[in-house]
């Protein structure tokens, strides 16, 4: 060591070579000296130099401690991400600490004598490490198996390091693995936001980049949507996918849906197979958001395409295709489930709902049996008409077939198509004897046969109803109507046996009465005469039955007795009848005709009888018998004027037409009738003068009665059988003879008033 006096102490222990070199040192500072600059000591520069290297040594262990111990650390639970940055920042200390550590190196070389000094190098030696370190931990933590604190200190120190770099190569290649950290991170809204940036057409130019940078974004997206990354046909079919209050964002699955949108739209083509994934993605967002209709719309197009499908393809087209039948059928949009299921068919799709197999065929039956009945009370009868007829068809083991031919007859008959309609339920009650449409479909094709005039069809079906619905609200119309036309048929005993049945099941004591009041009606025309009356008397014992009823029971009973010859029956008859009209007057025409018949009756009794007489006498006195039988027929015409006396009613027109034939008869019976001339003038002129007054009175009064007949039957107020009668007028007697006259006077309508 220089000690100031040009004096070198050297050690014993130097070897040769440093004692040389030593020398020669001294020499050169010994020679400095001399020259005005201060000698050197070697062993302080030695020492100085030395501790400057223990600094760096010291510096480099404590970097290599530190990034064993964050290598040892990043693997443990509840590892600090953060170490990252601070140990990134130390790194970045120490590296300038390193050089200034060259720096010192180089000025203390300098300074003793080094004037070609040269660094050490300890800076780039701690940027080697630097570098190295801050490569592995980006790696470790880029790696899907490390821990969640190594992703996270990686994604720190990646930031880090992001934020200091200027040099956009770098950067471009920092993006996408800062994307993945972001997931691996599970920070997935930033995942989402990198991987759309780096998806951006103008940033990443190559399309199958971009795809895998979409596909990225929606996993971490399906993430926050809660949403699988399989489409979940079955947990949305099975209701167990739901929009998750969890999720934050309610928008989540709408982000999801733009990112499929997005990766659709990239795979291009609706053929390309690949893309079923992503539309089947789609749809199902929207159909967990309530928005069928837009998945379906969605779905539609593939569902038509011809393309072959396999694998998941085909489970997705399978799948879909079951969606819309199910809501299609849901929804009750009939004519769009008639064409997806015929669709289904065609294209054999093999729909599927979750892991419930949907048949196609079973719901095209669907469509058509509620697509038809939609379409009847729409009042679209024809199109129901198709329906059905397609239906009964096609569908004859399913369980509403029967329903199904019932709605279709209804639907003939809504069509107009009568003929069908008719035959359609006809056909039903002869196979579904037991249907709960039984009753309707019978009574439907009854009033249609009444009404197509098809009486053969009415009277099996009128005969139907009355013996399997007689209990029926309609019973008693059905019966009526049926009565009609079995008696216009002639099947009299059917008429009167169901009315008989309808009075035998009718409780109410005014309802029985009614149905007997009907059967007697029928039996008046057709049944013996003491058949009838066995009717009257029945009502009768009935008891407090209306007095328009009663009317029509005494009607009746004068018919049967006058047509038996049981004079004192009719009269009785006319007896409480009067009573009776007494009580009613004339306000109804029903109990003017009621009343007028019977007073016709017994005037036809008295007229008959007294016309037999006087034509059966023994004239011994012509002048005489000239005045009884003046007499005589004034008092069978004031019967027959007491007929019309009570006003407007059918029976008047039948009396003034007696009144005009008694007149006819009277007249022809006193024509030929004359007097001896022997007796004296005076006799004989009295005589002729008398019956040219009676022959010419009954002249006038048959032209009247005649011609107030014929106004009266011209305006339909004449019984049915004398309405012709009255317009021959005198040759009445070639269709109505007496009996016809005195009995039932050609009376053939049913009154079921």
């Amino acid at each position: 060591m220089n000690r100031g006096n040009g004096e070198i102490e050297m050690k014993p222990m130097r070897k040769s070579c440093l004692t040389v070199l030593a020398i020669t040192l001294i020499c050169i500072l010994n020679v400095a000296a001399k020259k005005g600059k201060p000698a050197i000591d070697g062993a302080a520069l030695k020492t100085t130099l030395a501790a400057i290297t223990s600094d760096f040594q010291k510096l480099e262990k404590n970097l290599q401690q530190q990034k064993a111990n964050f290598s040892k650390g990043i693997r443990k639970p509840g590892f600090d991400p953060q170490e990252a940055v601070r140990l990134d920042r130390h790194f970045r200390n120490e590296i300038q600490n390193a050089a200034k550590l060259d720096e010192k190196w180089v000025k203390a070389s300098q300074k003793g004598g080094r004037l070609n000094a040269k660094k050490h190098n300890w800076e780039s030696k701690i940027t080697r490490l630097h570098v190295q370190w801050v490569k592995q931990a980006m790696a470790a933590g880029e790696n899907p198996k490390a821990g969640k604190g190594a992703h996270l200190a990686s994604l720190k120190l990646m930031q880090t390091v992001i934020a200091r770099s200027e040099n956009e190569s770098e950067l471009a290649g920092f993006r996408p693995r800062l994307a993945r950290l972001y997931q691996l991170s599970e920070k997935h809204a930033d995942a989402v936001r990198a991987f759309m940036e780096l998806a951006d057409p103008q940033r990443t130019t190559d399309a199958r980049r971009r795809i895998q940078y979409l596909t990225s974004a929606a996993a971490s997206q399906a993430v926050l949507a809660h949403w699988p990354l399989t489409p979940p046909w079955r947990e949305v079919a099975e209701a167990k996918l739901k929009e998750s209050p969890r999720s934050g964002d309610p928008g989540a699955r709408q982000g999801l849906k733009d990112i499929f949108i997005r990766l659709a739209q990239e795979q291009g083509g609706i053929d390309n197979t690949s893309n079923w994934t992503y539309d089947a993605h789609t749809g199902l967002i929207d159909w967990t958001a309530g928005r069928t209709q837009e998945g379906m719309d969605l779905w539609k197009p593939r569902l038509n395409s011809q393309a072959a499908l396999n694998g998941k393809a085909s489970n997705h087209r399978a799948q879909a295709g079951g969606f819309t039948l199910i809501e299609l059928r849901a929804k009750k949009s009939w004519p769009e489930l008639e064409a997806t299921a015929r669709q289904a068919i065609a294209l054999r799709w093999l729909p599927v709902h979750g892991k419930q197999k949907i048949d196609p065929v079973a719901m095209l039956g669907d469509a058509l049996f509620e697509g038809g009945k939609a379409l009847l009370t729409a009042g679209d009868a024809p199109n129901a008409e198709a329906k059905f007829a397609e239906f009964t068809g096609s569908f004859r083991k399913d369980r509403r077939y029967e329903e199904a031919f019932f709605l279709r007859g209804k639907a003939e008959q809504g069509a107009r198509h009568f003929i069908e309609a008719l035959t359609t339920f006809k056909d039903f009650i002869g196979r579904f004897p037991g249907s709960r449409f039984n009753e309707e479909a019978t009574r439907t094709g009854f009033d249609l046969a009444t009404d197509m005039a098809d009486e053969e069809s009415g009277l099996y079906l009128g005969k139907h109803y009355i013996s399997s619905h007689s209990k029926s609200g309609h019973a008693r119309r059905i019966t009526e109507s049926y009565a009609q036309l079995a008696l216009g048929n002639g099947f009299y005993s059917d008429g009167v046996a169901a009315l008989e049945s309808l009075a035998a099941k009718v409780k109410d004591k005014s309802g029985r009465a009614d149905a007997l009041a009907r059967i007697l009606d029928i039996q008046v025309l057709v049944a013996t005469p003491d058949s009838v009356l066995d009717t009257a008397n029945r009502l009768i014992r009935l008891g407090n039955l209306p007095p328009e009823i009663m009317l029509r029971v005494f009607r009746a009973q004068a018919r049967a007795a006058s047509t038996s010859n049981k004079k004192a029956l009719v009269s009785r008859a006319k007896s409480e009848a009067a009573k009776l009209w007494a009580r009613l007057g004339d306000s109804d025409q029903q109990n003017r005709d009621a009343w007028g018949e019977i007073l016709f009756i017994e005037a036809e009794e008295h007229g008959n009888k007294e016309i037999g007489e006087i034509f059966s006498l023994e004239i011994q006195d012509p002048t005489a018998h000239l005045a009884r039988t003046g007499a005589e027929y004034d008092q069978i015409k004031s019967a027959y004027d007491g007929v019309c006396g009570i006003g407007r009613n059918l029976y008047c027109a039948a009396a003034l037409f007696r009144v005009a034939r008694v007149a006819e008869r009277f007249q022809t019976a006193i024509s030929d009738l004359g007097i001896p001339d022997t007796l004296e003038a005076a006799v004989v002129e009295q005589f002729k003068t008398r019956k040219a007054e009676l022959i010419n009175r009954w002249q006038k009064d048959a032209a009247a009665a005649d011609s107030q007949a014929s106004e009266l039957a011209g305006q339909g107020m004449a019984p049915t059988g004398y309405s012709m009668a009255i317009q021959l007028g005198g040759d009445a007697d070639l269709i109505l003879d007496d009996r016809t006259i005195a009995g039932f006077h050609g009376f053939t309508q049913i009154d079921v008033r």
